[in-house]
């Protein structure tokens, strides 16, 4: 008897007493015969050297993103879906040239749901200019992705609508983006004060760095995960007191950074006079992803969200009694109408003790 067999007798026996099932040798070898059936090398390799030609597309992809690639068997509802536009879905992954598991595993996923949504409901040719369109994109996200959250739909629109502008002279028309949950609340003074443990703890100074990035910028100044993807150190700026941010990208503004921040900021900086605050390859991804991405590796009890600390902070402004307009401005918001989107979460106040400044006999700032 070979090593291989007596190893796979030993599984079997194992699943047969964990499962408390009472049988001859017979469901034994038809337990062997299902595990040899899934573990013939042959099946692996003749499924990846089916597409090993289109590697010469990213020649540089390293082995195990190439790996993941060419193992890569989604869900759908028939296997000859899949064998009819495999090729074509992997061509465009590498033509984006991911890098490591999350964004080639992401890549794979998001653009084959689109490829075969799209294929299966219009029969369009399978080329980048009849598939990847604005209106079969919004058509996908609304219809297609109908099950799915407006933050998933929101991060997959832009994704693809990010693919094809790089490929193409055109603009796509972006959809809004989705307001925060009602579920999500702002972070306790306590929990606050648990991040500085957290970002410390990370294990090099690139980490670090981008810790405590996170937690001065989205949490000291209310920056989006796509603001703080666009800031560099050179955006800082301080009159000897206080440290503000010039924020870049479609809301550009002036904040002061919280002063409780402060040593979040300086270890975020740690010494450098120069480059972007937040580490990361910013690539052919749609960056904000950089910090959803290094935020799902953090294994921690209490997790770390850029989009609750903006919400911590925004909530912050209101409770600072801040006029509208100005809340408006620092906040980054396109209208007043934003504001809806928080009102649940802000404190409520007695009318009474605002009487002076309603009836005009108290002088207002």
């Amino acid at each position: 008897m070979t090593a291989d067999l007596l190893f796979l007798m030993t599984r079997a026996l194992r699943a047969l007493r964990n499962s408390k099932i009472v049988g001859d040798f017979s469901k034994v070898a038809a337990l062997i015969r299902g595990m040899t059936e899934k573990l013939r090398p042959t099946d692996i390799s003749d499924y990846q050297m089916a597409v090993a030609h289109l590697r010469e597309l990213d020649p540089g992809m390293p082995d195990l993103d190439w790996g993941i690639v060419s193992k890569f068997r989604p869900r759908l509802e028939t296997p000859a879906q899949w064998e009819a536009i495999r090729s074509f879905v992997i061509s465009i992954v590498l033509m984006t040239q991911p890098r490591d598991f999350n964004p080639v595993r992401t890549a794979m996923t998001v653009l084959t749901r689109y490829v075969a949504w799209v294929w299966a409901t219009t029969g369009a040719e399978l080329r980048f200019e009849k598939i990847f369109t604005q209106r079969l994109l919004d058509a996908f996200v609304e219809i297609g992705l109908a099950d799915r959250s407006p933050a998933y739909r929101f991060d997959v629109h832009r994704r693809i609508a990010v693919l094809i502008e790089k490929q193409t002279d055109a603009r796509l028309k972006r959809i809004p983006e989705p307001a925060p949950s009602k579920k999500m609340v702002p972070y306790t003074s306590a929990e606050l004060a648990r991040f500085q443990s957290w970002a410390l703890g990370q294990n090099s100074d690139r980490r670090r760095h981008n810790a405590y990035s996170i937690l001065a910028l989205c949490g000291g100044a209310g920056l989006s995960a796509a603001e703080l993807i666009d800031t560099r150190i050179e955006h800082l700026a301080t009159d000897g007191v206080h440290i503000t941010v010039s924020v870049q990208g479609s809301r550009p503004r002036v904040v002061p950074i919280s002063t409780t921040w402060h040593p979040a900021l300086a270890r975020a900086v740690d010494g450098r006079s120069t480059g972007y605050l937040f580490h990361g390859n910013r690539g052919e991804e749609y960056s904000p992803r950089l910090v959803q991405s290094y935020l799902s590796e953090q294994k921690w009890d209490l997790r770390v969200s850029a989009s609750r600390l903006r919400l911590t902070w925004i909530i912050q402004q209101f409770d600072n009694d801040l006029p509208l307009a100005v809340i408006k401005e620092v906040c980054g918001f396109i209208n007043l109408a934003s504001v809806d989107r928080y009102l649940h979460l802000i404190a409520p106040r007695p009318a009474g003790d605002y009487f002076e400044q309603i009836a005009g006999s108290a002088v207002t700032r």
